[in-house]
């Protein structure tokens, strides 16, 4: 599995940046009268005898300019997207610049060492550079799971989330890193020796100062950054409205907007670093918007969220599908004495408005779970999926003044609403191409496995009106009481259920494959006839149907009690 991830890596990399197409030929050293043109339309060179032009060159272009080195101007029409497109080289100096058919260079300050391929456009610019053997932001150490350096990952042009969780942890973690740092190095070297840089075909450079030791991919859009360095930007991708982006790679369609900072990261596919968010050290999984907060030293994985200020740092969270809002403090990875704990985000965690969650943390095996706004939260590992951490109802004898209650199963027994909502909106709002998702509704076998050992932890001997971590293993600095034990028991019961009868839907008999399924509904159902398997079945979908519209209902009850016009301006009726 490892060496395929790798594989695939390594293959899509080399297609995107080492495949591309060699410059043309066919260059033609400019007659005396060309010259003369030329130097009549206010151009000059150093050297008029290294620059050339393609055949059937429209020099009536190209006026103002300065040539440097070796220049190769094309100047001939592009046919792009069925519409013919000119030629024009005004006002700009070119230095060791092969210039490509349908190129638009327009008040550029200096273009150095590049090759600019079919229907490239270039206007308003300062300066444009490419060094010798530079890496494009290949290479740069990723913080991904804790800031001192034990889970850092090279970063690579199509690294991806699956590659980057297996690279930075697990007990193979040593051998995996020698493979994969011998094929980065097997990529940087022919980098180095692939000579001038590229803004490929049908690229956009315009009003920005300095893009600097850069790949520009094919379609990229560079438009008011405040400046892109040494960084790798991949088909689509765009910097755009005072955003900077140094040492970093953003991967297809990927965006970095209204002065986003990018420093030594990875922005993958269809993801956006917005509205001065700040994105450090990190890997962003496709499809994840980050707005306004921090993200440092973390592998955040698909459909992360954080569209308001808060902080998220020291976190490996490959799963992703989880929301960090306004003011949650998850970073408190500092001891005093080094930044070394880390946190472990469960898939389709919800951090609340203010929260502050302290390190060491691992929520991996409590999926969907929610921590309250404004709690606090100590050092712990809680293994209930679906379960809601808030301040406590009451305050129970025996139990230390810091910890919260945990509400196993809530998110399934009160909250349907948002569980059917995100599975519709991952499905849905997927943008990226190259990333396939898989499957991954909230209730699936790995989650409904969680919710398995969850009931047997919960199935205790003795009965107790207040539960702590010593009582049930699993809990973490929280307590639970008996009734949330009875109903997460009944909660887990239902779901576990239904996962199984929902696979009754695609098997011609009872002859399931699964052994898992199998077990649970012999668990649940015993030898029930398979009619009122399937009669039962409806039953507990109208339920789940229930449960999801009383989530919500609960909503407009408590806004139509409080907003007057609550109602009559969303048409709801209760």
């Amino acid at each position: 599995m490892f060496s395929t991830m790798l594989e695939e890596c390594r293959w899509l990399a080399f297609r995107e940046i080492l495949d591309r197409p060699a410059a043309g030929s066919a260059w033609l050293p400019l007659s005396g009268e060309q010259i003369h043109r030329l130097e009549e339309q206010g151009c000059s060179s150093s050297d008029w005898s290294n620059v050339t032009a393609g055949h059937g060159a429209v020099l009536d272009t190209v006026r103002n300019c300065r040539f440097l080195g070796r220049v190769r101007l094309s100047l001939t029409p592009a046919v792009l997207g069925g519409e013919t497109v000119e030629p024009m080289l005004w006002n700009s100096i070119l230095e060791d610049v092969d210039l490509g058919p349908g190129c638009r260079v327009i008040s550029a300050g200096i273009l150095r060492n590049l090759v600019l391929e079919e229907g490239v456009t270039v206007e308003n610019c300062g300066r444009i550079s490419f060094s010798e053997y530079s890496p494009c932001g290949c290479g740069q150490e990723l913080e991904l799971g804790v800031e001192t350096g034990e889970r850092n990952v090279p970063s690579f042009p199509c690294l991806d989330v699956r590659l980057a969780f297996e690279l930075s942890g697990g007990e193979d973690r040593p051998a995996r890193m020698t493979a994969y740092r011998s094929m980065l190095e097997v990529f940087l070297q022919e980098l180095r020796s692939a000579g001038p840089g590229r803004l490929c075909r049908e690229s956009r450079v315009t009003g920005t100062p300095l893009v600097e030791d850069c790949f520009i991919g094919p379609g990229v859009s560079v438009c008011n950054a405040a400046a892109v360095r040494n960084s790798t930007l991949l088909a689509g991708a765009s910097i755009t409205d005072g955003a900077l982006v140094r040492d970093s790679i953003l991967k297809w369609g990927a965006r970095a907007d209204s002065m986003a900072v990018v420093e030594r990261s990875v922005v993958d596919e269809a993801s956006t670093v917005e509205k001065h968010g700040k994105l450090t050290s990190s890997f962003l999984g496709p499809n994840s918007v980050l707005g306004a907060g921090e993200v440092t030293a973390s592998l955040a994985g698909p459909f992360t969220a954080c569209h308001h200020q808060s902080l998220l740092i020291a976190a490996r969270w490959p799963e992703g599908r989880g929301n960090i809002g306004y003011g949650a403090n998850v970073g408190s990875n500092h001891t005093s004495r080094l930044p070394d704990q880390e946190i472990r985000p469960g898939e389709g965690m919800f951090f609340g408005l203010a929260c502050s969650v302290k390190f060491p943390a691992d929520y991996s095996r409590a999926p969907y779970s929610i921590i309250a706004t404004g709690v606090t939260t100590l050092p712990q590992r809680v293994e209930f999926p679906f379960s809601l951490i808030c301040d406590p109802f009451v305050r129970a004898e025996g139990v230390p003044p810091a910890y919260n209650q945990i509400l196993p199963a809530w998110v399934l027994s009160d909250n349907m609403f948002a569980v059917l909502r995100n599975d519709r909106k991952f499905r849905e709002r997927n943008s990226a191409t190259h990333w396939q998702q898989e499957n991954r509704p909230a209730v699936r076998k790995e989650t409904v496995e969680l919710m398995e050992r969850a009931v047997h932890l919960l199935e205790v001997e003795e009965t107790r009106d207040v539960y702590l971590e010593r009582h049930i293993p699993g809990l973490g600095k929280n307590f639970m009481t008996e009734e949330h034990r009875q109903k997460a028991l009944e909660s887990y019961g239902f779901h576990m259920g239904l996962f199984a009868l929902e696979a009754l839907g695609t098997q011609g008999n009872l002859e399931i494959e699964d052994p898992f399924v199998s077990r649970i509904l012999e668990e649940r159902f015993g030898g029930m006839p398979r009619a009122e398997l399937l009669e039962l079945r409806g039953e507990m979908r109208r339920r789940l149907d229930e449960d999801a519209a009383q989530s919500r209902r609960r909503d407009h009850v408590r806004g139509s009690g409080v907003i007057g016009d609550y109602l009559s301006v969303r048409d709801i009726t209760l």
